[in-house]
């Protein structure tokens, strides 16, 4: 009889297997709150100084902007990854501060005409003011919402990578440089332990790291897709995409599509995109791992 985990033992490991979800879960917890906190918090106000105010206005006012800067999280995150990938500490940071102002213009734009919409359904009119100093109010707000999503992004990946571990190849030595190909050591949570190369079933580009995707583990390693096609072994793994490597032996079939680009799927269920431009070095691995 296996044993059972722990309840917290088994949390994490949900957690690790499916940080999406966490994320998701965890935003869609706190934009209710939040909305719940700051709605009742304007009614409290209103009733304060004697001022009229509909229930359903500051749940309004709070989701029309809450909805936003939520959606807004996932493309920041992914820019952010392609930004590390590509530029220093410093080049990120002015890209960042950059990107605030069409944050912003998308965010207050956005904001206002959910709420015309929703005043307009029950038959009244939003007014926003000034433009011009409406606007530089919100971007003062904007501004730090950026740079908190930024922040909890970055603590979110690296809590995920402290539980994931991280790989690096095996050296021969303590005072070598060169690496055994066919084992990684992951440092996880104070422990180390091995993997076998071959047990990879594929990998993906994450910013600066490459994601090891490992039977139902995923770990993270701070190397670059092209330098770790060249380490990898010859015949048995494949470039298919610009972001992705896929272990030959774990492929079970291929579905073409209509751009001419093919969905491989693997034995763990994984689906990892062909791109037409590593078609025929696909194939020809494939090749050389059925021979």
């Amino acid at each position: 009889m296996s044993k059972q985990l722990p309840n917290a033992e088994r949390l994490k490991n949900n957690f690790i297997t499916y940080p999406n979800r966490w994320a998701i879960g965890l935003l869609s917890a706190w934009m209710l709150l939040n909305t719940l906190v700051l709605a009742t918090t304007d009614l409290m106000e209103a009733k304060r100084v004697g001022r009229e105010l509909a229930v359903w206005e500051p749940f309004c006012w709070e989701l029309s902007s809450i909805v936003l800067i939520v959606l807004a999280v996932w493309p920041i995150a992914r820019i952010d990854e392609k930004l590390k990938a590509k530029l220093p500490l410093l080049g990120v940071c002015a890209a960042h501060a950059a990107l605030v102002i069409p944050f912003s213009v998308i965010h207050v734009t956005g904001m206002v005409w959910l709420r015309k919409l929703c005043y307009w359904l029950v038959g009244w009119e939003y007014k926003f003011g000034n433009v011009v100093y409406e606007f530089l109010y919100e971007l003062r707000k904007d501004a730090m919402t950026y740079i908190t999503i930024l922040i909890v992004i970055n603590c979110f990946q690296f809590i995920v990578r402290r539980l994931q571990g991280e790989a690096s190849y095996v050296q021969e030595s303590e005072t070598s440089t060169k690496p055994i190909p066919d084992r990684l050591l992951v440092k996880k949570l104070g422990k180390e332990f091995l993997i076998s190369v071959a047990d990879i079933d594929w990998v993906e580009a994450s910013g600066n790291y490459a994601n090891l995707h490992v039977k139902n583990s995923v770990y993270p390693m701070r190397i670059t897709m092209t330098k770790l096609e060249r380490l990898l072994p010859e015949g048995v793994f494949s470039r298919v995409h610009r972001s992705a490597i896929v272990n030959i032996n774990r492929v079970t079939h291929l579905q073409p599509l209509d751009s001419g680009d093919y969905t491989i799927y693997l034995a763990s269920g994984a689906e990892v995109s062909l791109s037409r431009r590593y078609r025929d070095n696909f194939r020809a691995t494939s090749a050389t791992a059925a021979g």
